[in-house]
């Protein structure tokens, strides 16, 4: 796939794949990069031509959207026009040292212009269906927030980050993607990531993730902790949940109605009006639940009988993390909030050191404990229109983060 020393050449790959039918297969080994002594890089097709077992032993148990199973229930999803790498960096001793998911995909970037600016793009597309929309090359866990990139504790990251962006650079130009990004990192994680500017990266602010750290034995003690404002505040939604017969169930398995799940995300994609992006289909609600097992979860409100919403969790050594909404169509049911806490109650309950809450309506997840902790990215692109427009997404992205609001007592 890659044309330099540690590299191969893409046509020669689509006339092995074409050859072969078999795209589950190695893309091709190359040989050792001259930037990494005693390692090769391997460029697969798709996840399961990997060994689920060693890949996962890189991975640990503290990140599942990394996992073999859960890239397996992703692209196995079809999610819009995705198209799936995973490069595996291995030593002298053919043991795996660093390993990342790859994927294309093309996004609308008439979304982040500015307000003035953004219904001319509109009309522009209205003569040129593909004005400004950019297919990008990312490296992150797709669906989710959270980097893909795993390295081997033993292993100095700099030269592997390196060899990472070569290949992701090449991958780039031989899918025709004008943009490389390589999400996201936390503050904490960008002393080992910065390395990436020297390979022409540039950092920039993505939205910032919610996020709980849980340092509660109980949901009880989770509430008897706020302050009382707070506190009656929970309380009252809560009443009025239950005033309206509403219940939250805990669905182990939720494969059988992915037709209804995938309407309900379709709605809440409707009503978003920020960057959209991701469609789902009944078939990523299918595999989630079977790749993953016990380790995926359906939270489903109901009331007068009938499954009006739901949220998806997954579950991991150390995370409790909430993926996507959704709900029937119609006006909002104030199921949302309901949601969310039993997410919170299920976290505390199994012992999760942090509840992922995602991107987005902060304002709301704060009142339930969440802190807004930056994340960033690192971009590159081959054309100055799209740097310039990577130039506004800082401020497009960046939420304004207010004094914290002071849920709890002081402990």
């Amino acid at each position: 796939m890659w044309t330099r020393t540690g590299t191969w050449s893409l046509r020669a790959l689509s006339t092995w794949a074409w050859r072969t039918r078999a795209a589950f297969h190695p893309v091709k080994r190359a040989t050792r990069s001259p930037r990494l002594r005693a390692a090769r890089t391997v460029i697969y097709g798709s996840i399961h031509a990997l060994d689920p077992a060693r890949w996962d032993a890189l991975v640990g148990p503290h990140a599942i959207t990394r996992t073999h199973a859960y890239l397996a229930a992703v692209e196995a999803s079809a999610i819009n026009d995705c198209k799936y790498f995973y490069p595996v960096l291995y030593d002298a001793r053919d043991e795996m040292i660093a390993h990342a998911c790859i994927y294309t995909i093309t996004t609308d970037f008439v979304q982040i212009l500015p307000r003035l600016l953004r219904g001319v793009g509109r009309a522009v597309q209205m003569l040129w269906p593909k004005f400004l929309q950019v297919k990008l090359t990312e490296c992150a866990s797709p669906l989710v927030v959270g980097r893909s990139i795993s390295i081997r504790d033993d292993v100095e990251s700099h030269a592997v980050l390196g060899e990472l962006a070569r290949v992701i650079g090449e991958i780039a130009r031989s899918e025709g993607s004008s943009l490389t990004v390589i999400r996201d990192f936390l503050g904490a994680e960008r002393d080992r990531y910065d390395s990436l500017l020297e390979a022409g990266y540039h950092r920039v602010s993505n939205k910032p993730l919610a996020r709980i750290k849980v340092r509660w034995n109980s949901y009880d003690e989770y509430l008897s902790q706020m302050r009382a404002r707070y506190r009656k505040d929970i309380k009252r939604r809560l009443q009025r949940a239950s005033t309206d017969g509403q219940q939250i169930e805990i669905l182990e398995s939720f494969a059988a109605n992915a037709g209804l799940w995938a309407r309900q995300a379709r709605v809440m994609y409707g009503n978003t009006k920020g960057i959209k992006r991701e469609i789902l289909s009944a078939a990523y609600y299918e595999h989630m639940d079977r790749a993953l097992g016990e380790r995926s979860k359906l939270l489903v409100a109901i009331r007068d009988g009938r499954q009006i919403a739901h949220g998806m969790v997954l579950l991991d050594g150390e995370n409790t993390t909430a993926t996507y909404f959704g709900r029937d169509a119609g006006p909002p049911c104030h199921a949302w909030f309901h949601l969310i806490n039993e997410v919170i109650r299920l976290a505390i309950e199994r012992k999760s050191a942090y509840i992922n809450l995602g991107l987005g309506s902060y304002e709301a997840k704060a009142l339930v404990g969440a802190d807004v902790e930056p994340l960033y990215v690192y971009s590159k692109s081959t054309y100055a229109i799209v740097n310039w427009l990577m130039k506004l997404v800082p401020n497009r992205m960046e939420y304004p983060v207010k004094e914290s609001k002071r849920i709890f007592h002081e402990v």
